[in-house]
């Protein structure tokens, strides 16, 4: 009689708490922990981090329109490259932006749509040289000063990398732009020579 009267008792305590478990006015479970960012970016790094996603999103629609707008099979390619480049840079800036908690521009500002808007009536040569000297100036002033700054004063690791890479990409662009319009001279002023 001990032993039923026992698990009478035990059979009563555990549908109480089946019970109470499935209780309308039971609280509801506790929220799972939100996930923290990876780091808080600095000002200056915030700033860096948009001045780079503009950069990269003005560079991606105006090369994006060499497929249309030049002849040149050659210009073509570079401006394949600088596309793919400047795309594979923007995706490390949104990595380093959501990591950082920071929404970066969906789109670029009026100013310079209003510059990508000039290359749309280009066509054939007169888009190969304004897009060659585009990228020649894409490093201005400002923008060099913030990438050397960051790469060396970066608030994390993923910044400094970041400005290192966005450097090498300028830095070859400009160089293999240089080439180009040297190439056209050249060619230029042998097609000069020989009609003489």
């Amino acid at each position: 009689m001990t032993v039923s009267y026992l698990r009478l008792c035990l059979s009563a305590g555990l549908l109480a708490g089946l019970a109470a478990c499935n209780a309308p006015d039971a609280p509801p479970a506790p929220a799972l922990p939100s996930v923290a960012s990876t780091y808080k970016l600095t000002t200056a790094d915030a700033a860096f981090i948009q001045q780079i996603d503009e950069m990269d999103q003005t560079q991606i629609a105006i090369a994006t329109l060499a497929a249309t707008h030049s002849n040149s099979d050659v210009i073509k390619a570079f401006a394949s490259t600088v596309q793919a480049d400047h795309t594979t840079n923007q995706k490390a800036v949104a990595k380093i932006a959501s990591d950082g908690n920071l929404t970066v521009a969906a789109k670029i500002d009026a100013a310079d749509q209003e510059h990508v808007d000039s290359f749309s009536h280009l066509y054939g040569a007169a888009f190969d040289h304004m897009f060659l000297r585009d990228v020649v100036s894409t490093r201005t002033a400002d923008l060099g000063k913030a990438i050397t700054t960051a790469k060396a004063s970066g608030g994390t690791p993923d910044v400094k990398t970041l400005a290192s890479d966005t450097d090498k990409l300028l830095t070859d662009h400009t160089s293999r732009a240089h080439d180009l319009m040297g190439d056209r001279t050249i060619s230029h002023h042998a097609k000069h020579k020989r009609s003489h």
